[in-house]
């Protein structure tokens, strides 16, 4: 009888371990799909064919003010996010999750505040915490992470945001269109100091995602970026053979490029 009376509880033991399995399941896609949700705010799709970039690079003025206002834009998205997020009927991330966001916000908002100088500035430590920002905020619920591996680099501060800007919208990216539901695993940053030049290379080892992406808002970003940072720009399939890698190689010390 004693063997008996534990059926039962074996069975409700088992069924509340599925019903635990099920809610974490389904709690796992619910964030998943507000990852999704959130990134097309930060990377806007657009339906209107774009002109070709090549021959209509704008002043390096404008474009400087422009980089400054996309940069504060990113920084009140995420502050904004976190406020909402923040709210005790909204919990759609963890609170560890809310205090990374108020960190990616300060590092969106310091890349966004015009110093008043030309001396060269340390690159390294913003762009890291906006790469390891956007995974940790973007990537949790998929479990994709992010490795950052860079040489001490120093730039002209208008450089930097551009450049930054660059890995930024590249991450985005990646973790917009690389990474299908479901699926993980990591996004690699390089910056290096080349004969050639300064490199940055961002690459996924998700999926190859260049056609999807090159009729979006984000694709024509970078070529505006590239265009006036006069980037050598390389695209291709990850050096796994598989996923989407992007390389730019820029002088780290030449101001931003003016109109031809």
């Amino acid at each position: 009888m004693a063997n008996t009376a534990c059926i039962p509880v074996r069975r409700n033991l088992m069924t509340a371990n599925n019903t635990h399995s099920a809610a974490t399941a389904s709690e796992r896609t619910s964030r998943i799909a507000t990852e999704e949700m959130i990134l097309r705010l930060f990377s806007p799709d657009t339906s209107s064919p774009r002109k070709a970039f090549s021959a209509q690079v704008d002043h390096a003025s404008l474009w400087r003010a422009d980089a400054i206002h996309r940069a504060r834009n990113l920084a009140q998205l995420v502050a904004s996010l976190a406020n909402i997020a923040e709210h005790p009927t909204r919990r759609w991330f963890p609170e560890e999750l809310v205090i990374k966001m108020r960190s990616l916000a300060r590092a969106y908002e310091e890349l966004g505040t015009d110093c008043g100088t030309a001396d060269m500035v340390p690159c390294v430590p913003l762009l890291g915490t906006i790469a390891i920002g956007l995974t940790e905020i973007f990537g949790s619920a998929r479990d994709i992470a992010v490795s950052v591996d860079a040489d001490t680099v120093r730039m002209m501060p208008d450089m930097r945001r551009a450049l930054i800007l660059m890995c930024s919208e590249l991450i985005i990216n990646a973790l917009k269109y690389g990474y299908p539901p479901g699926t993980s695993g990591t996004i690699r940053v390089a910056l290096k100091n080349t004969a050639a030049g300064l490199s940055l290379v961002v690459e996924n080892d998700g999926i190859d995602f260049a056609t999807d992406c090159a009729v979006h808002e984000g694709s024509a970003l970078l070529e505006r970026l590239g265009a006036v940072l006069g980037a050598s720009m390389q695209r291709g399939s990850g050096s796994q053979g598989h996923g989407y890698r992007v390389g730019a190689t820029v002088c780290a010390r030449q101001p931003l490029r003016q109109p031809l």
